[in-house]
């Protein structure tokens, strides 16, 4: 990958913004390095050993095949079911699952002062809409 490949934002269900995912970057770039990559950083952070060329993933909002966790995701599962864009529209916004999903990636160090990013994004979008 060089400095000049740029991805647009591509939020979520759950506000994450997947260009921002390695696993995203890796397929999106078609990048060996960037698989291997992740395939370390995953067996020194939690001893799993991942096939480097199991590491794809087209976006949460794509039908292909999700990578890791998104693959087993309820938020994402709970927005299809009902239609949505992303959480933000979801007239149970806040609810557990979304919290649940926040607060692991506040433990993975997704987060801004200890506020998920996923949940900055979505709560963007909402003032946005007009809905705070």
């Amino acid at each position: 990958m060089t400095t000049e490949q740029v991805l647009q934002p591509h939020i979520a269900y759950c506000g994450l913004d997947c260009s921002t995912c390695d696993v995203y970057q890796a397929t999106q770039f078609d990048d060996d390095e960037l698989r291997q990559a992740y395939a370390n950083k995953v067996f020194a952070q939690w001893k799993i050993e991942v096939e480097p060329t199991s590491v794809n993933c087209y976006g949460c909002r794509d039908e292909r095949p999700k990578t890791g966790f998104c693959a087993f995701c309820e938020v994402r599962k709970c927005a299809i079911d009902r239609g949505l864009e992303n959480c933000a529209t979801c007239e149970d916004y806040g609810c557990e699952k979304l919290q649940k999903v926040h607060g692991a990636m506040v433990n993975v160090g997704k987060s801004i002062d200890g506020v998920a990013t996923a949940s900055l994004n979505l709560e963007a979008i909402r003032r946005d809409k007009g809905l705070v």
